[in-house]
């Protein structure tokens, strides 16, 4: 008899590991600012919980301009005390929100994963609205808050070694997942080719697109560099007679789009040459990174400003000749991931010459001696072993916390 119950006992016990990989089809909500960069980190990581049957859904919703005004800490801690007395269903936003796009259900999901610093409020919104604690939060970045504030947080090891370096050498949080290199999405998605309405039919045997991002504490650039940067493009068109597709990104001030725009009219006042597409005019995050994604994956090439590294990381990993301006101006982290970048041979330095060629280099796109073959980004960046790794680490520490028994 008591061998009868050892056994019963044996059977019934369920570990996290098989409960994470037993159980239905999670629901997952992707929120994020709505930005290019924070939206696909999340979107990439948002994909592989929810599993390739299940559909993400994408949430854009920020922190209203009243809440903006106060810092990241003060923020939370206001949060937490209009949480206690907000009485209204989860559709109904609290005054610190600002829905840009899809609001959310009245159905808690699984997992929320958030990304970008203004969809911070958000994610801590819905695990407060969680009274069954069942949702699972999941930051990707640094939320500059502690990380007790969410379930995990992964962030890249060369962002965490210099935004962590106040904590101590090699400093490292519980609910913290350090990653070699960001997170990239590893699923084959189908592009759907929709830039015929937005470019020019001679732009479909070729075309290079720069990705403007804007100025930062770690990578300060400004209009003039904005200006040089168009000087750059007229070379493109005029020496190299390439066409060039130009994306204004959320971190793009005004003043260095009029600044672009007005250089550009000077040599292409036709728009035959060159196009601009600001993603801030786009109303749906969705249909917003499906074109982004989409002038990626049809270009031959991609230009970036150093502040973008996330895009950076990105656009190599789709396996595109990716140059990279304004890279003398970095410091702190991505001084470090440019290095580590260059060193890999990822990415090269965007150089033009100043006068039409008159000899064959190497590269015209980066002039300057000569070039080391295009380094390997799957190795580099370990996109399969990273995703995969982050993606059960997260499975099994949910299970853990839904159960209530440790992983073995």
């Amino acid at each position: 008899m008591l061998q009868q119950i050892r056994l019963l006992a044996r059977v019934t016990r369920v570990s996290p590991r098989f409960y994470s990989t037993q159980t239905a089809a999670p629901s997952v909500w992707v929120v994020t600012d709505g930005g290019i960069e924070s939206s696909l980190q999340a979107v990439a990581l948002g994909k592989q919980l929810s599993g390739p049957n299940s559909k993400v859904k994408i949430k854009t919703v920020v922190a209203s301009k009243k809440l903006q005004m106060f810092p990241a800490i003060i923020q939370k801690y206001l949060i937490d005390y209009s949480a206690s007395k907000h009485k209204g269903t989860l559709s109904k936003l609290p005054w610190y929100l600002t829905a840009k796009d899809e609001s959310f259900d009245e159905a808690q999901p699984d997992y929320v994963v958030s990304s970008g610093q203004d969809a911070v409020p958000a994610c801590l919104y819905l695990t407060n609205s969680d009274k069954s604690k069942k949702c699972f939060s999941v930051y990707v970045g640094y939320p500059n808050i502690p990380f007790i504030n969410f379930d995990q947080v992964v962030l890249p090891k060369y962002e965490a070694n210099a935004k962590m370096a106040a904590l101590g050498p090699l400093a490292r949080q519980k609910n913290g997942i350090i990653t070699p290199a960001p997170l990239l999405d590893i699923t084959t998605t189908t592009t759907y080719k929709q830039l015929d309405q937005m470019i020019p039919p001679s732009f479909s045997q070729g075309f290079t697109t720069v990705v403007v991002g804007g100025h930062s504490p770690n990578c300060r650039w400004y209009s003039e560099d904005a200006v040089n940067l168009a000087d750059n493009i007229k070379r493109m068109v005029q020496h190299l007679h390439d066409k060039v597709v130009v994306v204004y990104t959320d971190r793009t001030p005004p003043l260095v789009k009029d600044k672009m725009n007005k250089r550009i009219a000077e040599f292409d006042s036709t728009h035959t040459s060159v196009v601009t597409w600001d993603s801030t005019l786009e109303p749906s995050t969705v249909n917003k990174l499906t074109s982004y994604e989409n002038m990626i994956h049809y270009a031959q090439r991609v230009v970036l400003t150093a502040d973008l590294d996330y895009a950076c990381a990105h656009a190599i990993s789709k396996g595109k000749p990716v140059y990279v301006t304004f890279g003398g101006q970095c410091r702190s982290y991505l001084s470090h991931f440019y290095r580590w970048i260059y060193d890999a041979h990822l990415a090269r330095k965007l150089r033009l010459e100043r006068h039409q060629h008159r000899s064959r280099v190497d590269d015209a796109y980066s002039y300057l001696g000569k070039h080391a073959a295009w380094g390997n980004a799957s190795k580099v960046f370990q996109i399969k072993h990273t995703m995969s790794f982050v993606k059960n680490e997260i499975e099994e520490i949910r299970a853990e916390k839904v159960t209530g028994k440790r992983r073995k």
